[in-house]
């Protein structure tokens, strides 16, 4: 007998994610305040309900895909939310970004029904999401993840499991950290090209066969091990940063994230890495953190 599994949120992420649930065979029982979205989730064979609690009914998985905390509160705890009607047992897998407090606090009033929250945000957008490739962050109780682990297996390449409540959640703030400061840096630096005067074609066509796609392969696993054998130092790329910042300003384009790079790499050298290697401005921010 198929395996039911409610899913809360049938967007542009949700509808993805809830539509390869079908294909692999779950009875899926879906929910969004949106009509058409329903409309949408009812053609690709979903059941729909107008209600959260409506979904959750019968349902021994409820995933949950929405924009805001606000909203996954409402979603599982308002007055038609999902864990009116859940059953005891039940595992509520919840998709979305939302705040490491909130998530808690749903899984802290979840659990004092008997059912499992467990925050298992994506990486990845919406193309991933249709071709099931998504990658999963984990946290909660891990005997109920290894339990249900099909239904996320059904949309993602792969599950990693970091710990209790809120830390899967963690894992994905650190990723979009790094993500969103990739992609300014990125544009930064593609605009300080392009109005030199290079062709922004051939610069990324460059930059794709540089060591620039490979720079977490590189450097994050000797980092944590605090390896700081020089490869490149701290202070050759001061050097190359000061040769960036006179660039950037003789042709008159800002690079906030550039100047800022340049005063962590000179913190960095003030605390004495100046000849380590680059990696070692982990110094920095961990003392800052108050961790060294």
């Amino acid at each position: 007998m198929a395996k039911v599994v409610a899913f809360l949120g049938l967007g542009n992420m949700g509808s993805g994610m809830s539509d390869n649930l079908v294909k692999a065979g779950f009875e899926v029982r879906g929910f969004d305040p949106v009509p058409a979205s329903r409309e949408r989730a009812a053609a690709a064979g979903l059941t729909v309900f107008e209600t959260a609690a409506e979904a959750a009914t019968g349902a021994e998985v409820i995933c949950s895909s929405v924009p805001e905390v606000e909203h996954a509160i409402e979603a599982y705890l308002g007055e038609t939310g999902a864990l009116t009607t859940a059953a005891d047992g039940a595992v509520c897998f919840d998709l979305s970004t939302l705040t490491v407090e909130g998530s808690q606090e749903l899984a802290g009033e979840a659990k004092k029904l008997g059912v499992q929250f467990l925050d298992t945000p994506v990486s990845g957008s919406v193309p991933h999401a249709r071709a099931g490739t998504l990658a999963i962050m984990v946290g909660g109780d891990e005997a109920s993840l290894e339990a249900h682990r099909d239904v996320l297996e059904a949309f993602s390449a792969s599950i990693h499991y970091f710990g209790a409540n809120g830390a899967g959640l963690q894992m994905k703030l650190v990723t979009n950290h790094i993500f969103a400061i990739h992609i300014s840096a990125i544009a930064e630096a593609l605009t300080m090209g392009t109005k030199g005067g290079l062709d922004p074609e051939l610069m990324v066509e460059f930059l794709k066969a540089s060591v620039i796609p490979k720079i977490l392969e590189y450097k994050a696993s000797p980092m944590i091990a605090k390896d700081y054998a020089p490869t490149f130092t701290i202070n050759l790329m001061l050097k190359d940063l000061r040769i960036i910042a006179a660039m950037a300003d003789s042709i008159g384009t800002p690079i906030p994230l550039g100047t800022m790079a340049r005063q962590v790499y000179m913190s960095a050298a003030a605390l004495g890495h100046g000849d380590a290697d680059q990696n070692a401005i982990l110094e920095f921010f961990e003392k800052g953190a108050g961790m060294n």
